[in-house]
């Protein structure tokens, strides 16, 4: 079995990672740093979260394997055995220790970290098992996956470059990620919803008709877009403004070529969906963030194609459905 099969990388990689480093990027330039000259540190944060999430992505699976098997889906870890399963586990935690130990001195980047974890602990490993217990769930799973590891780039930067943590941004970075990360559980959580109920899993999906929940998601998605909003007047970048535009134009191409509908976290039956706002906190997002700061910063443009080479498939899916878009719309107008 490969290894990313095993860590699930291709689920999480281009997905969780750069909304991540957007925050990182953003910090640094409200700093006035440059950003090339803390790009090691990105790198370092990177493998950081990237570690974590490999944690996850086992436990989750270890924990649910009898579940998977009632309904025919893939574990990655059914097949290791108990030894291999807790070597696993052992391997993550020894490394994450040692990211939590060269983050030393910055006690509150250490405190973001190590919450991080306990998040993902929780969320996953009997008995608390988080994941079965409502609401509490929910929050368990946007805290680790989005809220602490948000506020440890911010924290985890500010520290490094000598600046005193601009406290109205982290609120605003924290409000988000937080909206954000609730947001995106819940999409999954009713996306599994049919499964976990044929196996008796109590998620908060589980406990409410997606019906009765659905007049709730624009209260989520409203907060969420209200704290972003804000977070792009403090960055004050024209390209944060212009991609939002390049991204809205995206949303329509998706929805009048293939019938991809806008949502906010409820998946219809039997519809082609895009989640309003994953791409362009994935891809537009960063790469605005960066291209800005290539034009008025040194070497940054190595960062750019670093980024790049990380995150390929966020930059070409995109860009595939814009150039199909343009080449109908020449050959519409050649033939008119």
């Amino acid at each position: 079995m490969k290894l990313f099969g095993i860590i699930r990388a291709p689920e999480w990689w281009g997905y969780k990672l750069p909304p991540l480093l957007s925050v990182g990027y953003a910090t640094a330039l409200t700093s006035g740093t440059t950003l090339y000259h803390v790009a090691p540190l990105f790198l370092f944060f990177l493998g950081s979260l990237a570690i974590g999430a490999v944690y996850v992505s086992i436990i989750n699976d270890i924990t649910d394997i009898e579940e998977d098997i009632a309904v025919g889906k893939t574990n990655r870890m059914a097949n290791l055995s108990p030894l291999w399963r807790g070597a696993l586990i052992t391997g993550c935690l020894a490394i994450g220790g040692i990211f939590g130990y060269f983050m030393w001195p910055d006690i509150q980047t250490i405190i973001f970290y190590t919450f991080a974890w306990m998040s993902f602990s929780l969320y996953s490993l009997p008995p608390f098992r988080f994941k079965e217990r409502g609401l509490l769930g929910v929050l368990c799973d946007a805290c680790g996956a989005h809220l602490f590891p948000s506020l440890l780039m911010v924290s985890g930067i500010s520290y490094t470059v000598g600046m005193e943590i601009d406290y109205y941004w982290l609120t605003l970075v924290a409000i988000w990620a937080l909206m954000f990360g609730c947001r995106g559980i819940l999409w999954h959580q009713f996306l599994d919803r049919e499964n976990d109920i044929k196996t008796n899993i109590s998620t908060f999906a589980t406990r409410i008709a997606p019906e009765r929940f659905k007049p709730a998601a624009p209260a989520f998605f409203a907060v969420e877009l209200a704290a972003f909003g804000a977070m792009l007047k403090h960055v004050n970048l024209i390209a944060v403004w212009i991609s939002l535009v390049l991204y809205a134009v995206l949303v329509i191409i998706r929805y009048s070529r293939y019938a991809n509908i806008p949502i906010i976290l409820i998946t219809p039956r039997h519809k082609h969906t895009q989640v309003l706002m994953i791409d362009y906190y994935q891809t537009f997002f960063p790469l605005s963030l960066l291209l800005a700061a290539s034009f008025s910063q040194p070497h940054v443009w190595g960062l750019l194609i670093a980024h790049v080479v990380l995150f390929p498939s966020n930059i070409i899916v995109p860009a595939r459905d814009y150039w199909m878009a343009i080449a109908a719309l020449y050959r519409q107008l050649r033939y008119s």
